[in-house]
């Protein structure tokens, strides 16, 4: 009888094994962003001050841009690249540095304060040589930008105005223009 529950037990742990380490799912794994039945995969953030302090806010501007599969930065035209999906907004830190850690709100009355974004633009399957594709312009949401050393992540909450949810995270590197 002991040897009973020692065995059931066994086979338990075994079973238990198996379903938590079974195969990885893509939909499950960072860097994917997901809207309505869509989604793309992120791979490469770009940043770069887009002007100084701004005396009214005490606030620095940084252009920020997560890159999908598909589109590059080009250093001669100092432009995107291919077709793919895209990410753009300016975020405003109170460093003059970099974009702090924290929670930065979508702001789309544009008043610059420490911790907000405003101009932020989804490009889906976006013809950055042509300027053709979709574009959502996002009406609300939430940034939670962290430095975790040599990589940042940018979790990302945000709506357009049908009321389009857009979910995910950015986990990776991150080059400055």
């Amino acid at each position: 009888m002991h040897r009973n529950r020692l065995v059931k037990l066994l086979i338990g742990i075994v079973l238990v094994a198996f379903t938590s380490c079974g195969g990885s799912d893509d939909d499950e794994s960072d860097n994917f962003i997901r809207f309505g039945n869509e989604k793309f995969r992120v791979y490469l953030g770009y940043q770069y001050k887009y002007s100084e302090t701004l005396q009214e806010t005490g606030s620095t501007p940084f252009v920020v841009s997560l890159l999908g599969e598909g589109v590059k930065y080009s250093t001669d035209n100092a432009a995107f690249t291919g077709t793919g999906s895209l990410i753009r907004l300016y975020m405003y830190s109170e460093s003059n540095v970099e974009v702090k850690n924290g929670d930065y709100t979508i702001d789309i009355f544009s008043t610059k304060q420490v911790y907000s974004a405003d101009s932020c633009s989804v490009y889906f399957n976006y013809n950055f040589d042509v300027d053709t594709g979709k574009v959502y312009p996002v009406k609300a949401g939430v940034f939670k930008v962290e430095n975790l050393g040599r990589l940042m992540s940018y979790k990302l909450n945000m709506v357009n105005a049908d009321s389009l949810h857009f979910v995910g995270e950015y986990k990776g590197v991150f080059n400055t223009l």
